[in-house]
């Protein structure tokens, strides 16, 4: 009884002693970050035949963690890091649009402009109303050019942060690896499982992460969507891609070409065929639809209808949202497939820079987060996502509407102008716009305005560059090059067809060439000419006798010929008579409407209609509520983390007072077991006594 005794105080102090380092530790690292606070738990030794007890005996040193906490901190962690690094990047981008201080913001700078073409309407004649339209057209042009190269600017710095996170994350996944595979050998793994944890919550900070303890310890470590990161101590990294297509073609499919693909863009292309054919662009060829979003929509008309578009060799390209889309054998771009495309197939198209799972075998799984496709099965949480989503959706959706409405601009100024006359006759004039094929119908051309050319008359007035009396105003005839068609057709006349029908229409008078894949018209000695009528949009098409130059914000400029010769600013127009008479408005008028007229706006998920200011006006607008919104969000994502972060520091963190407290409880039962054995030696002392 009394050697019972002397084993149960001896192990109680062996215990307690264990307890009182325990402790310790914990009051040690009460700041160390990561850290999640131990618990010794004790359990009753067998019990002997007399039913006396036999001390205790620490059962186990077990880390204080709630593993549903754990998870939920780690999402939250990730949502959290989502919304701050587009809420952080947003507040720069809303500055590039902002119009707080009245005379500096691009909305400010549209109107100023409007107002200019309104007093050049009541006043055409006079010369600083001409140079005022001028020096306010370009101001618009140069701000437009500026924000554009601004936000291309932010995006190069997000492809720059995208690369360097990419970097971060990948180390992390090697040093989670390392510790699992530490932890896989021993038993006393609390303080390596502190680091792998502290490592996994700075890695959720970047995507979003799943992770399954197995049983010998180590975990698998996964993407929110299923993609494996690390498994025990093996990692699967994540990659930076250049721009790319690859195909999904069906199992019974026979095509051996691939899709080439030029120009760049926010979105990610996914092309579907839906009926068979080759890819010749003719009436044989397959036809296929081009979904923006993953396949959850598909590219429209603009009746809303599903556009079908025709797969073509090089010579045969579409262009979707900026990108051209055509088809090529496996080795060349140039040369048309031999082997047809099959109903179903599929092609991924990538124009801009994507994030890559690295599978085992070395495969490449596209995981880039998908603009407006939640369901994709690609990463949507932390700061990866963020980028990309900061990328893709809001700066490429505001560039996207930068660049529609500078189309808008440029197309509908330069269709009113181009009709217009100026003060003094022209002795040449100079497209701006080339075409790729000279000498194909101007509709499959490449000129980039083709599709807004129509049918139609287009009429020139010659002068006498002397006196300038009137010569002749006649209709250029088509009839020379295309027997029985005198007016022009973009789907029957090539540029060539233009300047030859300009040769022989006007022989001797004017004489027209292509030049670099543009037109080029030249007035004979003593002739000086102005255009009088174009109801087939020819003219703007192809950039002369127009107001600005470029196709998008990035490109538009008033025209150089305008802003050296503020009398080639067109305000009047060649009536009947062949007269352009002086303070005539036409044109001016015609301009000055566009501040109220409503016009088309091209984008890349759809087209839309309205006013040139109300557009602009609700893309400032826009970027100001995504900014306020994204705030809002990131708010309330960082009050839930600061919540969780309050509730697992209950669970694992250390309380000094909580230790201090166990501390002198431990210490009692120290000093109680050291009792107890002092008692049970002078209990067998006094045995032996007797037995003397």
């Amino acid at each position: 009884m009394l050697n019972n005794l002397l084993n149960i105080g001896q192990t109680a102090l062996s215990n307690f002693q264990v307890a009182l380092n325990v402790t310790g530790g914990n009051i040690a690292n009460s700041s160390t970050e990561g850290y999640a606070r131990r618990t010794v738990t004790m359990q009753e030794d067998t019990v002997s035949r007399s039913g006396l007890g036999t001390g205790a005996s620490i059962q186990s040193i077990v880390r204080a963690l709630d593993k549903f906490l754990q998870r939920r901190t780690l999402e939250q962690t990730a949502q959290t890091s989502y919304c701050e690094t587009i809420a952080t990047n947003l507040a720069q981008v809303e500055s590039l649009f902002n119009d707080s201080s009245g005379d500096s913001g691009i909305t400010t700078t549209l109107n100023t402009f409007m107002t200019s073409l309104s007093d050049l309407s009541a006043s055409a004649s006079n010369s600083a109303a001409r140079n005022q339209v001028i020096t306010d057209a370009q101001s618009l042009s140069e701000q437009l050019n500026s924000i554009q190269d601004s936000l291309a600017t932010q995006v190069a710095s997000v492809n720059d942060s995208i690369a360097s996170q990419v970097d971060t994350v990948n180390g992390l996944l090697e040093q989670i690896a390392g510790i699992n595979k530490v932890i896989g050998g021993t038993d006393q793994a609390s303080g390596l499982q502190d680091q792998r944890d502290l490592l996994i919550s700075q890695l959720s900070g970047y995507l979003d992460v799943n992770v399954i303890t197995r049983d010998d310890g180590q975990v698998r470590v996964l993407t929110a969507e299923g993609q494996n990161l690390v498994d025990g101590s093996e990692t699967y990294s994540l990659q930076v891609g250049a721009p790319r297509a690859s195909a999904a073609l069906t199992g019974d499919s026979a095509f051996d070409g691939k899709l080439y693909f030029e120009g760049s863009s926010s979105n990610e292309l996914t092309v579907r065929m839906v009926s068979a054919g080759d890819c010749s662009g003719g009436s044989t060829a397959a036809t296929y639809n081009v979904s923006l979003d993953g396949g959850k929509t598909w590219v429209t008309n603009e009746d809303g209808s599903v556009r079908n578009f025709t797969a073509g060799d090089s010579a045969h390209k579409e262009t979707v949202d900026g990108v051209s889309l055509w088809f090529g054998t496996a080795t060349s771009a140039d040369t048309a497939p031999s082997t047809s495309l099959s109903a179903g197939d599929g092609f991924d198209v990538m124009p801009k820079t994507g994030l890559y799972w690295i599978t085992a075998t070395g495969g490449k799984v596209n995981v880039t987060p998908l603009t407006g496709n939640d369901n994709a099965n690609r990463l949507s949480g932390g700061s990866l996502a963020g980028l990309f989503a900061l990328r893709d959706q809001y700066i490429g959706g505001y560039q996207d509407s930068l660049d529609a409405f500078s189309e808008s601009l440029i197309w509908n100024a330069n269709r009113a102008h181009s009709q217009g006359a100026g003060l003094t006759t022209m002795s040449e004039a100079q497209g701006e716009y080339a075409v790729k094929d000279a000498s194909v119908p101007l509709s499959q051309s490449g000129l980039y305005w083709a599709d807004k050319l129509a049918s139609g008359n287009v009429s020139i007035a010659l002068y006498d560059s002397s006196t300038g009396e009137n010569i002749s105003v006649s209709g250029l005839d088509f009839s020379s090059v295309t027997p029985g068609t005198a007016t022009f057709d973009p789907a029957v006349h090539s540029l060539d067809d233009v300047a030859a029908a300009i040769n022989a229409s006007y022989s001797g008078q004017l004489s027209a060439s292509v030049q670099n894949g543009q037109l080029s018209i030249q007035a004979a000695d003593g002739v000086g000419f102005q255009f009088a009528e174009d109801s087939s949009g020819l003219l703007a098409g192809l950039g002369i006798n127009t107001l600005f130059s470029g196709t998008d914000a990035a490109s538009i400029a008033v025209n150089s010929v305008v802003a050296d010769d503020p009398n080639r600013l067109c305000a009047g127009h060649v009536n009947g008579g062949g007269e352009v008479n002086s303070g005539d408005n036409t044109t001016a008028l015609a301009l000055a409407a566009l501040a109220s007229d409503s016009v088309g706006f091209t984008q890349a998920k759809g087209s839309t209609s309205g006013t040139l200011q109300d557009f602009m006006t609700a893309l400032a607008s826009r970027t100001g509520s995504d900014t306020d919104a994204m705030s809002t969000r990131y708010t309330y994502a960082q009050t839930l983390s600061d919540d969780l972060t309050t509730q697992r520091e209950s669970v694992s963190g250390v309380s000094l007072d909580e230790e201090l407290t166990r501390v002198m409880q431990y210490q009692q039962a120290y000093k109680a077991a050291a009792k107890l054995i002092t008692t049970a030696s002078e209990m067998f002392e006094t045995v032996l006594g007797l037995v003397q």
